[in-house]
């Protein structure tokens, strides 16, 4: 004879397997947060020790030629620029050509900023007696410039305008190698419209 509905629902029924499972891990999960909590003493955590670094590892140093009072290597923090540098190194000599140095450029570890005398005659090896402006600059000044061909410098004048060189890099108008090699070449003095 069938059951019917209502004697299947006095029946005592077992609890399932997964439920008993569940109902051990949630009291376990519970002890353990009961003695982490309670614990005490210098051994509580996870403790941190912060080190720093051996004197000049991770130092940006620039080395500093030319007309400044005192020539030579200078530790630079990061975010400084070419300007406090040169007051780092001395400051400019009053015959200082400063049309040949950008400023404003921040500078990188290994940096080498010359800075030329004014009227010094030709070109020294290394030294541009004015910085190329990227938004007056005609093809053959770019084409002069190292690792920029005439594609590149078409590249370049199609870019413009430009607030500053590091655009060239942020628009991808040159490859960070190329720009690396022309930075301290460069300006973009003209400010945009």
């Amino acid at each position: 004879m069938p059951t019917e509905p209502s004697e299947r629902l006095r029946r005592p029924s077992r609890p399932r397997a997964a439920t008993v499972a569940n109902g051990v891990l949630l009291v376990l999960a519970l002890v353990a947060f009961a003695l982490l909590a309670t614990r005490s003493g210098p051994d509580a955590g996870v403790e941190v020790e912060r080190r720093h670094p051996p004197p000049g590892i991770d130092e940006i140093r620039v080395d500093v030629r030319g007309a400044v009072g005192a020539p030579g290597v200078v530790i630079a923090a990061p975010g400084d620029r070419v300007g406090d540098i040169l007051a780092r190194a001395g400051g400019v000599l009053a015959e200082a050509d400063l049309r040949a140095v950008n400023l404003a450029l921040r500078v990188r570890d290994q940096d080498v900023i010359d800075v030329p005398l004014a009227g010094a005659g030709g070109p020294r090896q290394g030294v541009a007696h004015a910085l190329i402006d990227l938004n007056t600059a005609t093809q053959d000044d770019l084409e002069a410039l190292p690792g920029i061909g005439p594609v590149r410098a078409r590249a370049i004048i199609d870019a413009r305008p430009f607030v500053t060189s590091e655009e060239l890099l942020e628009r991808h108008v040159i490859p960070a190698g190329v720009y690396d090699d022309i930075r301290l070449l460069v300006n973009a003095s003209v400010a945009a419209p």
